[in-house]
């Protein structure tokens, strides 16, 4: 019962999903504030935030070479599909007639802690957990954006962590790793931008 409660709260908390539930929290909390009451705006960090990733999980799990080769190829392939992602859409905000702050400083929190956490898994032969990254610079980030009353939010952090665990995908130091890159990053650029 406890991996399967653990498999659903890693699979609900993937970062792509996390940017669903972010972006949608600040559609509604204040769209006007966060994307100019532009819908469009919103739509746009929905394709490249969440659509874009979710491909990779599509993809690793479509074609049989990929299937064939199991979790490795699919984590392998959410790096690369978020960070194209994540890549192309802040290169969408310089065609935006007016992005605001909160796209300014999630879309570079996510660009910039996906690059390190790629460098950190690649170069340096280190597993950071990209769970841990996904959730915890988004909560970081909706508490400058919308304001302290997002704080529980926070509770996710450990609940994640706490699945990543229980599946025995990362150790503690890995999903530290990850959870301390999106955290450091994000608190400077929002602090930067905010």
């Amino acid at each position: 019962m406890k991996q399967k409660i653990a498999y659903l709260i890693s699979s609900l908390f993937t970062v792509p999903m996390v940017a669903l539930l972010v972006f949608t929290i600040m559609w509604f909390d204040n769209s006007y504030k966060n994307f100019n009451g532009n819908f469009y705006y919103y739509i746009n960090s929905i394709f490249f935030f969440t659509i874009i990733p979710l491909c990779a999980y599509i993809v690793a799990r479509s074609f049989p070479k990929f299937k064939a080769v199991g979790r490795e190829v699919e984590r392998k392939l959410a790096f690369v599909f978020g960070i194209v992602g994540y890549l192309l859409g802040n290169i969408s905000l310089m065609f935006m007639k007016k992005p605001t702050r909160a796209m300014v400083g999630l879309y570079l929190s996510y660009l910039i802690s996906a690059l390190i956490l790629a460098f950190v898994n690649k170069v340096l032969r280190f597993k950071a957990s990209g769970h841990a990254c996904g959730i915890t610079g988004p909560i970081v980030a909706i508490n400058f954006i919308a304001g302290i009353k997002m704080i529980y939010l926070a509770l996710l952090i450990p609940l994640v962590m706490w699945s990543r665990l229980v599946l025995k995908r990362h150790d503690t130091k890995q999903l530290l790793a990850g959870a301390a890159t999106s955290f450091f990053v994000t608190l400077i650029i929002m602090i930067w931008i905010y």
